[in-house]
C-alpha cells in the first residue's frame, strides 16, 4: 500500500481583475498528516555492531587488562620484604689524612669500602652462601609460587643468580653512607632470615679484609726481624770466636797492658843505663859486671822491641790488625743490632696502624620482620598495564586508518 501525500491547492485570482501576478497576496500553507510506511525496513545503527575499531579495543586493552588484573588478584604471589641499613666504620683515620666531609665530599676509602661490600652482597659467593645455609633455589622454585614468578626447577646456576639479583638489592647512599639491604621472598620469617645471614655474612667478610691487611703489613716485618736476628746471632758468635781465639776480651785491655809493662821496662832501661854510667866513671870498661849491665840493657831493649811490635807492628797477631778485625766486628754487630732495633719499632707501630685502621660493620637498622605483602604492587601494576595497553590501542588504531586510508 503505497502513500500518497498531497500537495497544497493554489487559489485562482477572480475574473476580471487585472491584478498583477507578483501583486497577489502569499498562499497560506495548508498541513498533512504524515504517514509511515511500514512495508520498507527501517534502517538503523547499533551500538553492539561489531567494528575493526571496536574488535581492536577489546583485543588489544579489554581482554589483556582482564587477564593481567585475573592474574594480580587470583594467582600472583605474595612477596615480604625485609630491610636493614648498616654502615662501615673504622677505628681511627690516619692524621695525614684530608677531611673531605669538610668540602661537602665523601671519604674515598670509606665510599670504596661500602661500594666494595654492595659488590660483594651481590655476588656468587653470596647466593651459594645463603643457598647452602637457607636453601634459597627450593624456595623459590616451590610449586606454591605461581608460575611467572617460579624459578624453573632446571635453572642453571647463572639464571639462578640472575633470578636471586631481581628480589634482593644493596644500595649505598653516598651522601648518608649507609648501605641499604632490601631482600623479598614468598615468606616473611624467610626474608628476616636471609637479611640475618647476609649481615653475618658481610661482617666476616670485614674481617676477612682486616685480617688480609694486618697479615700483609706485618708478615713482611715479621720476615725482616727474622733475617735481622739471624745475622745478629752470627755476628756475635763471630764476635766470641775471635775473643776465644786470641785470649783477650777486648784491644783495648790488651793495648792498656803492653803501653804498662812497656812503660815499666823503659823505666827499668833508664836504671841499668844510669848505674852503668856511673860503674864507667869508676871500673874498667870491660869489667864484668859493667858486661853483665850491658846484658841487661840490651835484654831490656829486645824485651821493649817486642812488646812494640806485639802493639803496633807489621807482623801477623799484632795487637793493632787484631784490634782492626774485632773493630770491624764490633761495628758489624752494632750495624745489625740497630737494624734489629728499627725492624722492632716498625713492626710495633704497623701493629698499631693496624689496629686502627681496623673497619667495623655497624648495623643501624636490624632486619624487619614483615606483617604484610608490599609486592606485587597491584594497584600499581594494573593501573600501569592499562596505561601501557592504551598506548599500544592508539598506535593500532593509528595503523588501522593508515592502512585504509593507502587501500
Amino acid at each position: 500500500m503505497t502513500t500518497q501525500r498531497r500537495l497544497p491547492l493554489r487559489r485562482k485570482a477572480p475574473a476580471g481583475k487585472g491584478l498583477p501576478e507578483d501583486s497577489s497576496p502569499a498562499p497560506k500553507p495548508t498541513l498533512t498528516p504524515y504517514k509511515v510506511d511500514w512495508s520498507q525496513p527501517k534502517k538503523h545503527t547499533s551500538v553492539f555492531r561489531p567494528t575493526a575499531h571496536k574488535v581492536t579495543f577489546v583485543l588489544i586493552f579489554i581482554i589483556p587488562l582482564l587477564l593481567l588484573t585475573a592474574y594480580e588478584l587470583l594467582y600472583a604471589s605474595d612477596r615480604y620484604e625485609s630491610v636493614a641499613s648498616a654502615i662501615i666504620t673504622q677505628e681511627s683515620q690516619s692524621s695525614s689524612t684530608l677531611d673531605l666531609s669538610l668540602l661537602g665530599m665523601t671519604n674515598a676509602a670509606s665510599s670504596r669500602d661500602a661500594y666494595v661490600m654492595t659488590e660483594f652482597m651481590q655476588s656468587a659467593d653470596m647466593l651459594k652462601y645463603l643457598d647452602a645455609r637457607l636453601h634459597l633455589r627450593e624456595h623459590f622454585s616451590s610449586s606454591k609460587v605461581d608460575w611467572w614468578s617460579r624459578l624453573p626447577a632446571d635453572a642453571s646456576f647463572e639464571d639462578f643468580h640472575d633470578y636471586f639479583l631481581k628480589y634482593v638489592t644493596c644500595a649505598y647512599d653516598s651522601t648518608q653512607q649507609v648501605i641499604r639491604y632490601s631482600v623479598q621472598t614468598f615468606d616473611p620469617v624467610l626474608s628476616e632470615k636471609v637479611m640475618q645471614a647476609i649481615l653475618e655474612r658481610s661482617q666476616e667478610f670485614i674481617d676477612r679484609m682486616n685480617d688480609k691487611i694486618s697479615h700483609e703489613q706485618i708478615a713482611f716485618l715479621d720476615t725482616q726481624i727474622s733475617k735481622s736476628e739471624k745475622r745478629l746471632t752470627e755476628e756475635r758468635n763471630r764476635l766470641v770466636s775471635f775473643q776465644q781465639k786470641n785470649n783477650m776480651l777486648s784491644t783495648d785491655t790488651a793495648s792498656q797492658a803492653i803501653l804498662n809493662t812497656i812503660s815499666a821496662l823503659e823505666g827499668q832501661l833508664a836504671q841499668k843505663q844510669s848505674d852503668l854510667n856511673s860503674r864507667l866513671a869508676v871500673l874498667d870498661p870491660n869489667a864484668p859486671q859493667l858486661t853483665t849491665i850491658r846484658l841487661d840493657i840490651k835484654a831490656l831493649k829486645d824485651q821493649i822491641k817486642r812488646e812494640r811490635d806485639r802493639l803496633a807492628g807489621q807482623q801477623n797477631g799484632s795487637l793493632s790488625e787484631l784490634g782492626s778485625k774485632l773493630s770491624e766486628i764490633q761495628m758489624s754487630l752494632d750495624f745489625v743490632s740497630n737494624v734489629y732495633k728499627a725492624n722492632l719499632n716498625a713492626l710495633e707501630q704497623a701493629r698499631i696502624q693496624a689496629a686502627q685502621r681496623l673497619k667495623y660493620l655497624v648495623v643501624v637498622a636490624s632486619p624487619s620482620l614483615p606483617d604484610s605483602s608490599q609486592y606485587p604492587d597491584r594497584p600499581y601494576v594494573m593501573v600501569t598495564g592499562a596505561i601501557i595497553l592504551l598506548v599500544l590501542f592508539f598506535v593500532a588504531s593509528l595503523l588501522i586508518a593508515l592502512v585504509r586510508e593507502h587501500a
